[in-house]
């Protein structure tokens, strides 16, 4: 299960944990930000039951399985025989009275029924790799929301700590201008940099009931509280395995239907042969006994049918192409998707393993100064901003490996296997 490598350790642990520490030094023998392997499972629990309610509850997946319905039952009605006997009766009352019953039967000579026996098993096939492919969009659709809504609570609480940072300068500002250490400059431009929070913190509360409106539009449920997610992520591969397009829905699905199309042609082709209609008759003609044999074949003369069967032939070649240019454009997503995520958790690791440490003793030698005095008001604001905007940029990078990973998760088909989950298309 992907979740279980963790090379990545701590990836997302903003996601479970608040996302400001106080201001003190961080200690080398508490790893930063995690959370321990009980509560992770309870975490990954927890996500693949929401992505099980959130299908439950999706009408794009109720429909596709009722499509599958409709392909079984297609597949029923082409295992049965093609043609029915009938009945035929025959009396004529004349000078000599006459009173036949038949029966006639078509043969199906060129065995059609096997070729649409295979059409429908293809067009069951296909129906099944949609609903896989249904399952795979609406879980990713799902995981981008909450990662985006999760992102969006984490940049709140910043704006909340900045508020907080804020109030508590203008409030030290105006003791020192009360014991004449301060002048009226410093104390307008705390109350102008307080204003300033303020405003963004608006502009973030918006943001974030934003995205829980996305992620409750995503997923038709209204929910108090939504889940978190893990706090870790595979580490990305080094190299694109192209055997992950062949188990690609998409392509599955693309596959299964070039399949049934040339499955259609062996159709057409059988019914350019003849069908012929055998009948038997008994019957009596005033005393005498009628028995006799009847036989019916079509001249295929006026139409050999071979018009529909080349015309298919060239759809089963424009599917092809259409497959082949779908396959590329997929190969060409993975490997950018691959890129992408390569690139964002390097830049994730260098953070974790350099920049976070810096960050947190920058917050604590500056909270210590300021409070000692050794730092003017104006010399404490662009430093505590500076800080603050690192940690709202290494939010906004977490957010974005996410993203990234959800990307790669899509264009790789293994968003289920990630979620420990498969698409069974029984349930």
């Amino acid at each position: 299960m992907l979740l279980k490598r963790t090379l990545l350790a701590g990836v997302c642990a903003c996601f479970v944990l608040p996302v400001w520490a106080d201001f003190s030094p961080p200690s080398p023998s508490t790893p930063a930000l995690l959370i321990s392997h009980n509560e992770r499972q309870k975490v990954e629990a927890s996500l693949t039951s929401f992505i099980e309610k959130v299908w439950a509850e999706s009408p794009a997946i109720k429909a596709a399985k009722e499509v599958i319905q409709v392909a079984l039952a297609h597949e029923e009605g082409a295992d049965q025989p093609l043609y029915n006997p009938s009945l035929v009766l025959d009396a004529e009352r004349s000078q000599v009275n006459t009173t036949v019953i038949g029966f006639n039967q078509t043969l199906d000579w060129g065995d059609r029924r096997d070729a649409q026996r295979l059409v429908a098993n293809k067009q069951v096939l296909m129906a099944q790799s949609k609903l896989q492919q249904t399952k795979q969009k609406v879980a990713i659709e799902t995981l981008t929301a909450l990662a985006k809504y999760n992102t969006a609570h984490q940049m709140q609480a910043l704006g909340l700590r900045r508020t907080e940072l804020m109030k508590g300068f203008i409030d030290t500002v105006k003791q020192r201008q009360f014991a004449g250490d301060m002048g009226a400059l410093e104390g307008a431009l705390a109350q102008v940099t307080y204003s300033e929070a303020i405003m963004q913190q608006a502009a973030l509360d918006s943001q974030l009931a934003e995205a829980g409106a996305a992620l409750q539009s995503v997923t038709g449920l209204s929910l108090a509280q939504w889940p978190l997610l893990p706090n870790t992520l595979a580490a990305p591969p080094e190299q694109v395995d192209e055997g992950w397009l062949n188990r690609l829905p998409d392509l599955k699905v693309l596959r299964h239907r070039l399949e049934m199309l040339k499955a259609r042609v062996a159709v057409l082709e059988r019914e350019t042969s003849t069908t012929p209609t055998v009948g038997v008759r008994a019957g009596r003609e005033g005393s005498e006994a009628l028995l006799g044999v009847t036989l019916e074949i079509p001249l295929l003369v006026r139409n050999d049918f071979k018009a529909g069967v080349r015309a298919a032939s060239y759809e089963v070649r424009v599917e092809q192409q259409q497959y082949q240019e779908a396959y590329r454009r997929a190969k060409a997503r993975l490997e950018g998707s691959l890129a992408r995520y390569q690139n964002t958790t390097r830049a994730w690791q260098i953070w974790l393993n350099e920049g976070q440490t810096a960050q947190h003793e920058q917050a604590y030698l500056l909270e210590k100064m300021w409070q000692a005095g050794e730092l003017t008001a104006t010399d404490y604001l662009i430093q505590a901003k500076q800080n603050l905007e690192t940690q709202k940029a290494a939010t906004e990078l977490m957010g974005e490996v996410w993203q990234a990973a959800m990307v790669w998760l899509d264009a790789s088909g293994k968003t289920l296997d990630w979620l420990n989950m498969n698409a069974d298309t029984s349930k």
